[in-house]
């Protein structure tokens, strides 16, 4: 049966420098395709955090979504920007209250 998971990723610069204004406002319009547009916020200088809904079977399959559909949308933001290799790294995945 397919669920709705709200996943969060932690998404960081390898040089640890901070994404800019302007990169974290690509990103989040990349990533706004669904019917609920993630949450793109500041974590620390070097990161931010998306929280993305993800329709899935289960836990690893709403991982492998949003961790497949953030990498996709940074690789194209990172190009664009000629930024330098990025680190996504998993926080947590809940059911999502519905909708």
């Amino acid at each position: 049966m397919i669920s709705v998971w709200r996943v969060s990723l932690q998404l960081a610069r390898d040089d640890g420098s901070p994404l800019s204004d302007d990169g974290i406002g690509r990103l989040t319009e990349r990533l706004t395709n669904g019917p609920i547009p993630p949450d793109v916020t500041r974590r620390d200088p070097g990161a931010v955090l998306v929280e993305m809904t993800v329709d899935a079977r289960d836990e690893m399959a709403a991982r492998y979504a949003a961790e497949s559909t953030l990498r996709e949308a940074a690789n194209e933001v990172w190009a664009a920007l000629g930024l330098p290799p990025f680190t996504i790294a998993f926080v947590e995945v809940v059911p999502a209250p519905r909708r």
